[in-house]
């Protein structure tokens, strides 16, 4: 590993969802705050665009977490590849509903449903966030449908935000789209916001030092685009790189090395 060779405590660029290293970019920002507004003004859907690796899943975590921390009931649920009862199950459950492994779809959804009217009774707003909604098939994308208008007229106590690659949002329908109350698309980070994350990652592994050059992280914007995912893979194939060769600081033309090392075959 090359956490010795840089004097690092851990490896500063994990693969996966670490909220300690969110990076709240200009882009990052603007998305909060319209997640803020959307659930607090009590609105019925928002739907959360972007390309792959812009950071929704994290996105959504992070904001989970806020929601938790102000009393609101939060569930969040990948859809990506589930049926429309597993969906039910494990929305009953983050929500702490009284629903069992054995009961069907009917039951599941009273009980959900239910959970969801005693939140309102308390005045504890439910908020429901969606990974993948793209990936979700027909059936469940009607479930949801049908929950958004269920709770149409309630005061604002159920929030559905439905996270989506820009592309395939066409794949949610017609009768879904035209309840979103509000688009939030998350945007690729800039420069300054490039820097401005790996320096924190870096910070957060214990580095005491600059480990790429100036030029290095241009280049590193430039050949991932500003996609945190991107940034993340590059820098730390980058650091990986250098300490093989030795170096005491990344060089721009290790980062275009590590880039085209990278590189994945295509797919035809």
């Amino acid at each position: 590993m090359y956490q010795s060779h840089w004097g690092l405590e851990k490896t500063p660029f994990p693969s996966g969802l670490d909220p300690s290293l969110f990076y709240e970019g200009s882009g990052q920002r603007e998305s909060l705050a319209r997640l803020r507004f959307l659930v607090d003004q009590g609105r019925r859907l928002g739907l959360v665009l972007g390309e792959p690796g812009l950071g929704k899943s994290l996105l959504l975590e992070v904001f989970a977490r806020e929601c938790r921390q102000q009393g609101r009931a939060v569930a969040q649920v990948d859809l990506l590849g589930i049926s429309s009862r597993e969906f039910a199950w494990q929305l009953g459950v983050e929500l702490q509903a009284p629903v069992r492994l054995e009961d069907d779809l009917v039951r599941l959804f009273r009980q959900l449903t239910d959970r969801i009217n005693e939140n309102q009774l308390q005045q504890v707003p439910t908020v429901l966030l969606l990974d993948n909604a793209d990936q979700a098939g027909p059936d469940l994308l009607t479930h949801l449908q049908r929950l958004a208008n269920l709770y149409a007229t309630s005061e604002g106590w159920l929030t559905l935000v439905l996270a989506s690659n820009h592309n395939q949002a066409v794949r949610l329908g017609n009768g879904l789209l035209e309840l979103v109350d509000l688009r939030i698309d998350l945007q690729p980070w800039d420069e300054l916001d490039t820097t401005g994350y790996l320096q924190l990652a870096l910070v957060e592994a214990g580095c005491e030092r600059p480990l790429f050059e100036d030029q290095a992280l241009s280049e590193m914007y430039r050949l991932a685009g500003g996609v945190p995912r991107r940034v993340n893979r590059l820098a730390d194939y980058a650091l990986l790189a250098g300490s093989s060769s030795g170096e005491e600081m990344v060089c721009s033309s290790t980062i275009q090395s590590a880039h085209e090392a990278m590189q994945l075959p295509a797919v035809s």
